[in-house]
């Protein structure tokens, strides 16, 4: 569960990003498990999930879904929307898994960016979408959409 402000708008990394609506300290929790919000299945519990779930739904559910620790982990609130950042992350995960924390001060309006890598399993699918520790990322400048006007 997000434990600060946020909003979502278009991240020049990747899609939809999460941002600060307000200035986080470092060291600050930014995010914290809490079930009810943070839905927890086991791999059994997921691929059941998934074959009753519509392609749309699955599709859905793989996208914002994480494994770790054999567990998959689907959270229901804006955390979802959280871009992997690799070398220009701004969040940490605790090593115990349960918070995740800011590690430098962040502006108000900065995309939240944390490592993938910290806590999903080797076998998440997720990992195979980007690159691996170490390779550089590109930041793709956002394209201004026109505005048509009718008249």
């Amino acid at each position: 569960m997000l434990t600060v402000s946020t909003y979502l708008d278009r991240s020049a990394l990747n899609g939809i990003g999460l941002f600060a609506a307000e200035d986080i300290q470092k060291d600050g929790i930014v995010w914290e498990f809490s079930p009810g919000i943070d839905l927890v299945f086991t791999v059994q519990e997921w691929k059941g999930l998934l074959a009753r779930a519509a392609p749309p739904a699955r599709r859905a559910l793989r996208r914002y879904s994480y494994k770790s620790d054999n567990l998959l982990y689907l959270c229901l609130d804006n955390a979802q929307f959280m871009n992997h950042g690799g070398g220009m992350k701004n969040i940490g995960n605790n090593r115990n898994k349960d918070t995740m924390h800011a590690l430098r001060d962040i502006a108000a309006g900065e995309e939240l960016l944390c490592d993938y890598f910290e806590y999903s399993d080797a076998d998440d699918f997720h990992l195979d979408l980007i690159p691996p520790p170490g390779t550089a990322v590109t930041i793709r400048p956002r394209r201004r959409r026109s505005r048509s006007t009718a008249g």
